[in-house]
């Protein structure tokens, strides 16, 4: 395994025992010792924080190997159906950013409206408004709906 080889190489490069390098993470030094073996993977902040105490990035520690090991271990339809529900997540991640934004900018609006001017919201923008979250959740519903299916 990649990873186990990489954090091990790292290791040894810079000198380090399994020792010293559990102390500074906080971890045993067995468990340091199953990570370079293979038996065990370290958590995602666990490898951010080996990646940072090393200096190279996350990508450059788990390397390219693991996610050839991936495919061979769990067959290409796994890895495909994970990658498209990765590539899901990030829409629905992006939906949920632009109703955050959508509703920021309502409040702001509504609160300026209100208090310099003594005004109420237009009627045309309220209903623009609640048709775009309403459009948000249906295309996310859609979403959640295409990550069940996966």
């Amino acid at each position: 395994m990649a990873l186990g080889d990489n954090i091990r190489k790292l290791r040894e490069e810079r000198g380090m025992t399994q020792q010293q390098m559990a102390d500074k993470l906080y971890v045993s030094r067995q468990t340091v010792c199953r990570w370079e073996n293979g038996s065990r993977c370290p958590d995602l902040i666990t490898a951010k924080k080996i990646a940072t105490e090393f200096g190279v990035s996350l990508d450059a520690l788990i390397s390219d190997d693991d996610m050839e090991d991936l495919e061979r271990i769990s067959g290409a339809g796994k890895f495909i159906k994970y990658k498209r529900k990765v590539k899901l997540q990030e829409y629905q991640r992006k939906i949920l950013e632009f109703l955050q934004v959508l509703g920021g900018v309502y409040l702001s609006i509504s609160l300026i409206l209100r208090v310099r001017f003594d005004m109420r919201m237009p009627v045309w923008s309220v209903v623009l408004g609640v048709c775009l979250v309403a459009g948000a959740f249906a295309l996310n519903r859609r979403l959640v709906r295409r990550m069940e299916d996966l």
